[in-house]
């Protein structure tokens, strides 16, 4: 196997994988930058071993077959970690799925199709960002606007992402401010009433919430 091919695979598998990953992190999900880079660098050394092995005769023709298949299967247990289900909703199957098509664009860097590999990050891309605008702008059904004030306290923000996080909800146009010995907090959601009443019902069991208003 060529050195310099090597490094330019490897090369290839940081900056397309963490093209990918920088916008799974932007849009705060449990597998980021750094976790699409891995799992993109992982089946990239893994086809490449299998590529190198096949060109100097040390394995049968059916190498690649077998590599790329014993991948995809090895990354359905990471991608079924992203996975959460919760009072009867189902969260990151489109990071499960985004980890799933990463996988196998280090298989295609590995097997030495670069220029596809340009254009199936592109496409990646473009469906994540793109297409999360359309649904956005016309399949989301409400938007709730939150105010609240607790009693300041240092663990309010992080159990309040925590719950957002639980549910599924993404905090939009956070703010925060101090009133004397309070924190108040304002930010918007958006998604159906049944996931918001459930969101609901999680703050009101916070500790120190003295005031809920929803707009």
């Amino acid at each position: 196997m060529d050195l310099l091919e090597l490094i330019l695979k490897l090369v290839l598998a940081v900056a397309l994988g963490g093209l990918v990953g920088i916008e799974r992190e932007a849009s705060q999900k449990p597998a980021g930058f750094r976790t699409n880079i891995l799992v993109c660098l992982g089946s990239t050394v893994l086809m490449s071993l299998a590529v190198g092995l096949f060109q100097n005769g040390q394995a049968a023709p059916d190498t690649l077959v077998r590599m790329a298949a014993g991948v995809v299967a090895g990354i359905g247990f990471l991608g079924a970690g992203t996975i959460i289900h919760a009072r009867g909703m189902v969260i990151g199957l489109t990071t499960a799925s985004t980890l799933w098509v990463v996988a196998g664009l280090g298989l295609v860097i590995g097997a030495g199709y670069y220029v596809p590999a340009l254009i199936i990050t592109a496409v990646v891309i473009a469906t994540l960002v793109a297409f999360r605008k359309i649904e956005e702008m016309y399949l989301r059904k409400h938007i709730f606007h939150y105010h609240l004030k607790f009693h300041d306290s240092p663990e309010i923000l992080s159990n309040l992402k925590k719950i957002s996080f639980h549910h599924g909800v993404k905090l939009e146009r956070l703010s925060l401010r101090k009133e004397g010995n309070f924190l108040v907090i304002s930010f918007s959601i958006s998604g159906p009433e049944e996931k918001e009443q459930e969101f609901n019902d999680s703050i009101m069991n916070l500790n120190g919430l003295e005031e809920f208003k929803v707009d």
